[in-house]
């Protein structure tokens, strides 16, 4: 089985009435990805900056990851989100978002990826998932994930996404 992921690897910052954690290692890239890498091996795609550290990249170098199509911006910084969680903690409102490296990111998918059967889109803005796709030449099942940033600013590319993919991923706030 052959999984490709693409999207945000970031830092997040989460405020929680546990407690609040500052730039961890964040990005639906990297928590899909993470995770998958115990069921699949995982090819991942996505950008991080100058700053983003080693530590962050052997833990997931330590799973079945493939980290060739992650690349690194010498120049720039990696993306970083904000957020805090109330309540039932099942809705992030986004506090903050420094897109950084994310902002023009178109990403190339690797030769040796495009022959991935299954596609995960993870969170990042709907023109480059799309973009994503149409570089797709093998793919039998594709995901998406969004939040609800995307769905307040970009909700008309976001649909015409939701078109091109055979699921969806939102949490109940989302949907």
């Amino acid at each position: 089985m052959s999984l490709l992921v693409v999207g945000s690897v970031a830092f997040d910052s989460i405020d929680t009435p546990e407690g609040v954690v500052d730039e961890v290692l964040g990005g639906s890239a990297s928590y899909f990805g993470y995770v998958a890498s115990f069921f699949a091996p995982v090819r991942l795609v996505g950008v991080v900056g100058n700053d983003f550290p080693g530590e962050f990249l052997d833990l997931l170098r330590e799973r079945p990851i493939d980290l060739s199509g992650l690349e690194t911006r010498e120049e720039g910084f990696t993306f970083r989100w904000r957020g805090r969680y109330t309540g039932s903690m099942n809705e992030a409102e986004t506090l903050q978002v420094d897109l950084n490296v994310l902002e023009d990111h178109q990403p190339r998918i690797p030769d040796n990826f495009l022959d991935s059967e299954y596609v995960f889109l993870a969170n990042t803005t709907p023109r480059t998932q799309r973009h994503v796709l149409a570089q797709m030449t093998a793919s039998r099942f594709s995901v998406c994930d969004t939040m609800n940033l995307w769905i307040e600013t970009e909700r008309s590319e976001l649909l015409g996404l939701f078109r091109e993919v055979d699921c969806v991923v939102l949490n109940d706030g989302e949907a």
